[in-house]
């Protein structure tokens, strides 16, 4: 454990509306008092849970647990001891988050076909989380109208529906990543061959009904999302056969640390160094908090640093 500076006022405001929560408020009432959406608590309130986990560790908790308020509320002594190992600064040493290169996109990609059942979905499955930054609950839920123009063609700038969207809001969903539409038509291909069909240019959809998923489960179904729940006036859903598809596929090609997390932090990542801003990077991933961008990203640096050396460093003396 090491020290840490004073908590920004983001990081504040959070921890007193996780301990409002713990307290027993419920999400509405807090935005409320804080003059904030419903949303937007919920959202404070399980990243900064996650981040405790991270920074700190909660006893008794694993980072999925994070994401219940009943299961916080029923670890209250825990996290509330968590608060103040957080508040005090004894956290564990920041680690670099983990980015994948070119190569490491190849290789995965490339394990992923070799040692699968169903190679050119998983290899699918991977292309399109990279392409687009789809969670997996979204990518179960895409439908074949949400990749093809009914003539057949790549809708290169589709929408992300909002029945499709983990947060139920609508937003722009791309194709336009060559290696994933090339990755992805493999895939559909190789579905009509089983369908004992064949591709006709003249067959709208390429001989898919528009409602169809666009990837199917191991069993040749749609992939099964459930409503598991409603928590603070919300309802959860959850498909646990396409995070058991991917973590199958993550196991496979093992490589360290592999998640889709990860496939979503090099999206993010990626679209920060070719100039994006933060708005733009939530916008593509869905996530409308800036603070939950800006944890994707790179440690940007402290103004301690910023501001050594600033100019005339290492420069030789004047004559």
């Amino acid at each position: 454990m090491h020290r840490v500076e004073m908590h920004s006022e983001s990081i504040c405001l959070s921890i007193a509306v996780l301990r409002a929560v713990l307290a027993g408020m419920t999400y509405d009432t807090v935005a409320a008092a804080y003059g904030l959406t419903r949303t937007a608590i919920e959202h404070r309130v399980k990243r900064l849970a996650r981040l405790l986990q991270r920074k700190v560790g909660i006893d008794g908790l694993n980072l999925e647990a994070t994401g219940y308020v009943h299961k916080l509320r029923e670890a209250k002594r825990e996290v509330e001891a968590a608060l103040t190992r957080f508040e005090e600064g004894d956290v564990l040493p920041e680690m670099p988050p983990r980015i994948l290169s070119d190569q490491e996109v190849r290789t995965m990609i490339h394990r992923a076909g070799r040692h699968s059942s169903f190679p050119l979905r998983d290899m699918a499955l991977i292309h399109i989380v990279l392409a687009t930054g789809a969670r997996p609950l979204e990518v179960a839920r895409l439908e074949i109208g949400d990749y093809l123009n009914p003539d057949g063609s790549v809708r290169a700038s589709s929408v992300m529906r909002a029945a499709a969207s983990v947060n139920r809001k609508e937003r722009p969903l791309f194709f336009r990543s060559a290696a994933a539409v090339k990755a992805i038509d493999a895939y559909l291909g190789f579905r009509l061959i089983q369908q004992g069909k064949v591709l006709l240019s003249d067959v709208p959809y390429r001989g898919f009904e528009p409602m169809d998923r666009l990837f199917l489960n191991d069993c040749g179904q749609p992939y099964v999302v459930l409503c598991y729940g409603v928590e603070e006036g919300g309802s959860r859903f959850l498909c646990r056969q396409m995070l058991d598809t991917y973590r199958r596929i993550f196991k496979r090609i093992d490589m360290h640390g592999l998640s889709a997390l990860i496939l979503r932090r090099t999206v993010a990542v990626r679209l920060h160094a070719r100039g994006a801003d933060e708005e733009q990077i939530g916008l593509v991933l869905g996530i409308t908090e800036k603070q939950a961008v800006r944890e994707l990203l790179p440690r940007r640096p402290e103004i301690v640093e910023l501001m050594t050396n600033l100019y005339l460093d290492n420069d030789p003396p004047a004559p």
